[in-house]
C-alpha cells in the first residue's frame, strides 16, 4: 500500500513539473513586479515591463488616473518555451468617475533574449476601457 501512495504522490508532483516547469527566479521576480504596480494603482508604469522599441516608443493609456484596480487573479506561468513563458490574468477594476465596475483578461507573454537574465512582456499591456 505505501508504495502505490509514494508513486501515486510521485506521478503528481512529476506532472505538476512537466506543466509548469522550473519558472526562472528573474521571470518570477518581474511577473511578481508587474502584478504589484497593477494591485497598487501605478497603471501608467505597465509600459515599463514591455520589450522597449526604439523604432516605436511606448506611452501610457490616458485616463489611467479614473481607474481603481478592486482585484488581480492571475493563472500559475505556463511554460512555452525556455525564454518564452505565458499567463493569465484577471483584473477587476472601477471607473472612478461614474463608479462602473469592469473586468477585463490579461494574457501575457514574457520572453527572453539573454538566456533569462531580462525579461520582457512582449505583447502590449492591457487596456482599461
Amino acid at each position: 500500500m505505501r508504495v502505490l501512495v509514494c508513486c501515486l504522490l510521485l506521478l503528481l508532483v512529476g506532472c505538476q513539473t512537466l506543466a509548469y516547469g522550473e519558472k526562472p527566479k528573474d521571470l518570477a521576480y518581474k511577473v511578481s513586479a508587474f502584478e504589484d504596480t497593477v494591485r497598487w494603482g501605478a497603471l501608467e508604469k505597465m509600459v515599463l515591463f514591455v520589450e522597449p522599441n526604439e523604432d516605436e516608443p511606448i506611452t501610457a493609456q490616458e485616463g489611467l488616473d479614473n481607474i481603481r484596480v478592486t482585484s488581480y487573479e492571475s493563472s500559475p506561468l505556463t511554460k512555452v518555451s525556455d525564454t518564452r513563458w505565458v499567463q493569465t490574468a484577471v483584473i477587476k477594476y472601477v471607473l472612478t468617475d461614474r463608479q462602473i465596475v469592469r473586468q477585463l483578461v490579461d494574457q501575457q507573454v514574457w520572453e527572453s533574449e539573454d538566456e533569462g537574465k531580462t525579461w520582457y512582456r512582449t505583447n502590449p499591456v492591457p487596456r482599461f476601457d
